[in-house]
């Protein structure tokens, strides 16, 4: 799924709540963001097409799936407090397991999240033909730290 040599824009699927926009731009220049709560992202047909043709148009190379440790769905959920009833929480709340630390439970819904992301469905052909490749990112903006990690 990830290739090195990949050229083209980014996109970077974020948590809108997270404000991510800042950090990762200092990281990796000048890019293009996309949210969701949580970056649990729920493509229909009509935005699913023009996210397509955003990509294609704007020549996105690569996508990055971005999770952020301190995200406050992400704690809330862990914690069991302060829930809002959105559908990402119902979605962190179906992945997490005793023991589950903001990292592994952030590191779990982004894997998931990249799975359906690369599925044929979604943005698979396009990965498969080598056009876009897929990154998964956990970011901790209080250590100032961003990992990359394999998908599942």
């Amino acid at each position: 799924m990830v290739s090195p040599n990949h050229q083209g824009n980014k996109l970077f699927l974020v948590c809108p709540f997270c404000q991510m926009e800042n950090f990762i731009i200092k990281r990796y220049g000048e890019a293009f963001f996309y949210t969701a709560p949580a970056a649990m992202f729920h493509f229909k047909n009509d935005n699913l097409q023009a996210i397509k043709e955003f990509i294609t148009r704007e020549e996105v190379g690569e996508i990055y799936l971005v999770g952020e440790t301190s995200c406050n769905f992400t704690n809330n959920v862990l914690d069991n407090k302060d829930l809002s009833g959105l559908q990402c929480e119902t979605e962190i709340q179906k992945l997490i397991s005793i023991g589950d630390t903001p990292q592994s439970l952030t590191e779990k819904m982004m894997k998931n999240q990249a799975n359906r992301l690369g599925g044929k469905a979604l943005f698979g052909k396009e990965i498969e033909a080598g056009n876009t490749s897929l990154h998964i990112l956990v970011t901790d903006k209080r250590e100032n730290k961003i990992t990359e990690i394999e998908p599942a």
